[in-house]
């Protein structure tokens, strides 16, 4: 199960170890919001993007986002910087971790936001080298609307981070862990640590399931009946605008644990609809407060 980094660093302590050059490999949502973070608060860090288009690299780099950026990472370059977070589709994280580890200094941490985490451990874990210098990272925030024009500073404040280490116990993994804890930390993530099996089983119960319901509710109402649509509506479904190429990977990335998740949700809608059959009033309120119940655990909820 999940246990809380021992190492939650104060924000005095988190500063004086921050890293001082940090490339970002994806400057979308979710890398431009890590860029926009570390330039809030860790204004003499370097924050170098990498990605395809120049021209959005620069404009991102007129933004403030960015202090440099380079279409690919060198070897120069990355004897230089000191953490790279590859922030991409689920599927193409594995290899460039593995890239960027034949070029890397000896202090180089490679961490993602990816939200799949054991595929990517599984294929990181064929190259040692990848191994020794990888800490798996999900933080758990995003948004709908991407690119970096949407990027968020605060998007990971009071964030839950998993950190799931692809490699065995020992010394040396344990202080990866811990730096990788301390970058994250000092976004304003809560890190938490996870195998890489239990971060996709939990995580297709807590956000891969959810999109798919909300995908499934905006599909079966269908065009026609918006009109009709009310907060209930746009709330259950703000999710399913998420961009449909990225959660295909998603999705196929943790198979397993979706289908598992999936299975369980249609044995619960079959308890709603046996109920409503039956006209069993009494088991249709069971199965609701209990869904009440859950909901009203969830912390800031309203």
């Amino acid at each position: 199960m999940a246990r809380i980094m021992p190492i939650m660093a104060g924000m005095n302590e988190t500063l004086q170890k921050f890293e001082k050059r940090v490339a970002v490999v994806g400057v979308g949502l979710i890398g431009g919001s890590i860029a926009a973070a570390i330039r809030k608060r860790h204004p003499d860090c370097e924050v170098v993007g990498i990605g395809r288009s120049r021209e959005r690299l620069q404009a991102a780099m007129d933004a403030g986002i960015l202090t440099d950026w380079a279409e690919d990472l060198s070897t120069e370059m990355l004897q230089k910087c000191l953490v790279v977070v590859i922030c991409l589709p689920v599927h193409l994280i594995a290899d460039v971790v593995r890239s960027i580890a034949g070029k890397g200094g000896p202090e180089l941490l490679i961490t993602d936001a990816g939200s799949v985490k054991a595929s990517i451990c599984q294929q990181v874990s064929e190259d040692k080298t990848a191994e020794g210098m990888f800490v798996g990272a999900h933080p758990i925030a995003g948004g709908e609307l991407g690119g970096f024009e949407n990027a968020d500073a605060d998007l990971f404040v009071d964030r839950v981070c998993v950190l799931a280490g692809c490699s065995d116990q020992d010394e040396a993994s344990e202080q990866r862990l811990r730096r990788a804890a301390r970058f994250w930390n000092g976004i304003g993530c809560q890190t938490v640590t996870m195998t890489a099996d239990e971060h996709d089983r939990v995580l297709a119960l807590t956000s891969h399931l959810p999109h798919l319901m909300a995908a499934v509710t905006a599909t079966v109402v269908g065009p026609d009946n918006l009109a009709l649509t009310g907060t209930g509506f746009r709330d259950a479904t703000r999710i399913a605008a998420g961009d449909a190429a990225l959660w295909k990977e998603i999705l196929i990335g943790n198979s397993v644990r979706v289908v598992e998740a999936i299975s369980a949700a249609q044995a619960l809608l079959a308890d709603y609809k046996a109920a409503m059959e039956e006209k069993n009033g009494e088991k249709i309120q069971n199965l609701l407060q209990a869904a009440s119940s859950c909901r009203a655990k969830l912390p800031h909820s309203t």
